[in-house]
């Protein structure tokens, strides 16, 4: 009797086994098929020509990138709202002139990609730039994107991304 209900028992997780095998085989897809995509959080960035005369207002004395002295935030009810997830870096596209980038990270809910315009500030030590950013998030297979259709600073419609190209 033992016998016949542990071979009964094996029988049953066996024919589960090869029962569940048969569904990830099919749930597989063809890895041509598969498209590895992951979308990291939205970020507005803006490129300064190091050889133009408006890098030198985001530069100190020793020539370094003025961090301490450089802000962007959105007035909310008279109030500044501070991005703090502001990093500084340098680019040179291939064949191209160096560029400062000013790369502000922002959540995918976020009050610059709206889908009509916002208006932004960029404070150095000597201007505060008005910058106009119309945008939205897009949905892809992948997740969600931020499509920037227009930037204006100071009411100037520029080459996106280039504040000084």
């Amino acid at each position: 009797m033992k016998r016949i209900l542990l071979f009964l028992i094996l029988l049953l997780v066996f024919v589960n086994c090869s029962k569940d095998s048969q569904e990830v085989k099919e749930v597989k897809k063809d890895p041509k098929e598969i498209k590895p995509c992951q979308v990291p959080p939205p970020n507005f960035i803006l490129l300064i020509n190091k050889s133009s005369e408006l890098y030198k207002e985001f530069t100190n004395q020793a020539g370094e990138i003025d961090k301490a002295n450089i802000s962007f935030y959105k007035q909310v009810s008279r109030e500044k709202k501070q991005y703090d997830s502001i990093l500084f870096g340098f680019f040179k596209p291939k064949k191209n002139n160096d560029y400062l980038q000013i790369i502000i990270g922002l959540p995918f809910e976020n009050d610059v990609y709206t889908g009509k315009t916002e208006t932004l500030y960029l404070q150095n030590a000597t201007k505060t730039y008005k910058i106009e950013v119309n945008g939205y998030m897009k949905d892809t297979e992948c997740g969600t994107v931020a499509v920037t259709n227009e930037i204006r600073v100071d009411g100037t419609k520029i080459e996106v991304p280039y504040l000084a190209k």
